[in-house]
Formats: C-alpha cells, sequence, structure tokens
C-alpha cells in the first residue's frame, strides 16, 4: 500500500493528491488552510513550526509547498525551515518514507541557450533560485532517501501568464533566441505519481528529474501561434533579449512516462 503525505497543497499539490487518489494511493495532506480535495485526509498545521504527530505507514513524502510571495524570507521559511522541520520528523521515523522535493529547473543557472539536464551544473544567479539549491543540498546531505523533481514553467487552467501577453497584441522580436520551458501543470502532477509508483516497483529512482514538456520553443514562436489561433493582430512591436536555456526532459521520458500535453501547442490548444 501507498500513503503519500503531501506538505502544501496549493494548485500542484492539489492536483498530485487527486491523481495519487485514483491510482489508489492513501494521501495525507499538510497545509495551514482547512481547504483539501474530496479523499485526503487533512492535517491543517504550519510545516515550518514543528510537526504533530503523524499517522504510520507513510511510504512518500511529497514537499510541494510555496513562498507566501517572492522574498528571499519567504523563500527560506518555505524551502528550508520547511526542510527541517521535516528531516527531524523523518529522524524519528522508524521506516522513514522516501522524500520528494518539488524544486524548479531555476536552479539552472545556464543563460546562452545551451541545452541542460539533471547533471548541468547549479549555479544560478537568482537569490531564490540560490535558495532552492541550498535546499536540495540540504536534503541531498541529510541521509535521507530523496529525488529532486524540477519543474519548469507550469501553465493550464489559471495560469495563463502567455495568453495574457499574446492578447496584447505586439509582435515580439527577439534580438537572440529566447527559449521558453513549460509543463502542463496536469502533466507535472501526472509526472509526481508515476515517479512514485516506479519506486513502489521496485525500479532505480535517480536523485533528480526534470519536470518539463519535449518541445522547448522559442518565446516568439509561442506567442506568434497563440495570436494566430486567437486571431489576435499585432499593432506594434515588443523587443525583447534575456538569458534562457533549453532543459531536457530525457531522463523522465525513459521511465516510460507519457505526457497529455508533449508540446505547447497540444497544451494550449486544449487550454483555448
Amino acid at each position: 500500500m501507498t500513503t503519500i503525505l503531501i506538505i502544501g497543497l496549493g494548485e500542484l499539490g492539489s492536483l498530485v493528491a487527486t491523481e495519487a487518489l485514483q491510482h489508489d494511493m492513501t494521501v495525507f495532506a499538510m497545509r495551514r488552510q482547512a481547504k483539501c480535495p474530496a479523499g485526503v485526509t487533512l492535517v491543517q498545521h504550519d510545516a515550518a513550526t514543528p510537526w504533530p504527530v503523524l499517522t504510520n505507514g507513510i511510504t512518500d513524502l511529497v514537499l510541494c509547498v510555496s513562498p507566501d510571495n517572492s522574498s528571499d524570507e519567504a523563500y527560506r521559511q518555505a524551502y528550508l525551515q520547511v526542510a527541517e522541520r521535516a528531516i527531524c520528523w523523518l529522524r524519528q521515523q522508524p521506516a522513514p518514507p522516501h522524500v520528494w522535493l518539488v524544486s524548479s529547473t531555476g536552479v539552472y543557472g545556464q543563460q546562452e541557450g545551451e541545452w541542460v539536464n539533471e547533471n548541468s551544473p547549479r549555479l544560478p544567479e537568482r537569490s531564490s533560485a540560490k535558495i532552492l539549491v541550498a535546499a536540495e543540498e540540504l536534503w541531498l546531505q541529510s541521509g535521507q532517501a530523496c529525488t529532486m523533481l524540477r519543474p519548469s514553467g507550469l501553465y493550464g487552467p489559471g495560469r495563463e501568464m502567455m495568453l495574457r501577453v499574446a492578447r496584447n497584441g505586439r509582435q515580439i522580436i527577439e534580438t537572440k533566441p529566447v527559449y521558453t520551458n513549460r509543463i502542463h501543470i496536469s502533466d507535472c502532477a501526472r509526472a509526481v505519481v508515476h515517479l512514485i509508483q516506479r519506486r513502489q516497483q521496485g525500479y532505480t529512482i535517480e536523485t533528480a528529474y526534470n519536470l518539463t514538456d519535449l518541445t522547448p520553443a522559442r518565446y516568439c514562436e509561442v506567442i506568434q501561434f497563440l495570436q494566430q489561433k486567437m486571431n489576435i493582430t499585432t499593432n506594434d512591436q515588443q523587443v525583447i533579449e534575456r538569458a534562457s536555456k533549453r532543459v531536457s526532459a530525457r531522463r523522465l521520458q525513459q521511465t516510460g512516462f507519457r505526457w497529455q500535453y508533449p508540446d505547447y501547442t497540444t497544451g494550449y490548444l486544449a487550454m483555448l
């Protein structure tokens, strides 16, 4: 029997919980609010404070927390303080569960359009991403069995940033290629549960997986596609110049995972 405890029950955490229930897993979740999906046993608690006594038999611990805001302090609380509390709890367990930390592809610092995989250097410039690297290192050095899950940009219902950009009616001009990496939020949740299942089936689990779709794409290409599908006429131009990278999903693909939305065209057409 697979019994998971999800820490953090936002959009992604709630989808992971629902997906796990559909695969006959027992699901507990810890969050500060009193709301949770039907079928989930809620532990209403702030995970950044000492954890209460929890049920025995948890096989997988999914840390799916998100900071309250974009400040470094909020990131430290979400990723480092929660990790410290989790490690204290794990050390008291007779059979500690496997830990799955939902991190980000933001840990990679490459900026010139390079391809990156799970073995690429993690040397980000943004302070929030540096905190994510520190959290990953805390777990990797903790002595606990753990896996880093690194989603790229999540999109889907309620996550419509690219649609808003397209609706502005500007033609995007890139001074050099600007790549975007994304994964539909439902595919991201499915990937998390897929990997938990793989571990339970006895397969070797790596220490990190990039959760992203199979097709990194130029930013201007995505916006142009959306504008064409929404019949939006561009009335002026916007020149952008920013660092970017291309994130490889090969390791996840090799586990047998199948995307419902393997590229941005399928995902955004479903939204539209």
